[in-house]
């Protein structure tokens, strides 16, 4: 199972596997899940994009996890998968991801979240789906693509047009640009880090789609 909790981030890898939404007949993913582990799954790829918190990851760059750092502790990912997600994408890099459970954008809360975890990037899911696959005793393994580096500025203007689903309101943020002009420059530079992101996640969605029969289960 490839879990994708952005719709634009879902529109990609379902080019390559077969998208199924987990609301109809469940009460939430937990339920969908568990329901997945009884009819034969055996391991779930988090897959998306992440904010970067290592000073060295540029937009585009592709991590494979080594361990979830979440609130409630530490989920390592799976050494079999994970090895295997390294040999098919030889230029990723492999380290600790932290979960959070709401966004952070300022510099000095990612430094001081890098500097607690010793993470390379942050998202909001894979501590979630971490949790899932071990009350299910299902294999994990996560793999993130960094949309905006450590220092990037991320202004209000660009998260107030942001929906729950990953999608950007284009009417909205021309009307937000308008009363804080001195944003434009970052939301230029967001945008060609979006265009970065998405071809890695693209390349990504392609290798586990040309690969994921050479997973030893």
């Amino acid at each position: 199972m490839i879990c994708a909790a952005l719709a634009v981030e879902a529109e990609l890898v379902a080019r390559h596997f077969e998208q199924e939404a987990w609301g109809p007949g469940f009460d939430d993913l937990s339920g969908f899940v568990a329901r997945a582990a009884i009819d034969g799954c055996r391991g779930i790829v988090s897959y998306g994009v992440a904010g970067g918190l290592g000073p060295d990851l540029r937009s585009g760059d592709i991590v494979v996890g080594s361990e979830i750092v979440g609130p409630n502790g530490s989920i390592p990912t799976d050494d079999v998968w994970s090895a295997w997600l390294l040999s098919a994408m030889p230029t990723a890099v492999y380290g600790p991801i932290a979960g959070i459970d709401f966004p952070i954008s300022a510099r000095d809360s990612r430094s001081e979240l890098q500097r607690r975890s010793g993470a390379l990037v942050v998202d909001m899911e894979s501590h979630l789906i971490a949790q899932l696959a071990v009350a299910n005793a299902m294999r994990f393994v996560a793999l993130r693509v960094v949309i905006d580096a450590a220092g990037r500025n991320i202004p209000p203007t660009a998260l107030a047009c942001v929906s729950s689903d990953g999608d950007t309101s284009r009417w909205r943020l021309s009307r937000l640009l308008l009363g804080r002009p001195s944003d434009t420059l970052d939301v230029i530079k967001l945008s060609a880090d979006w265009w970065l992101a998405r071809k890695a996640l693209l390349y990504c969605s392609e290798m586990l789609g040309a690969s994921v029969r050479g997973i030893e289960l």
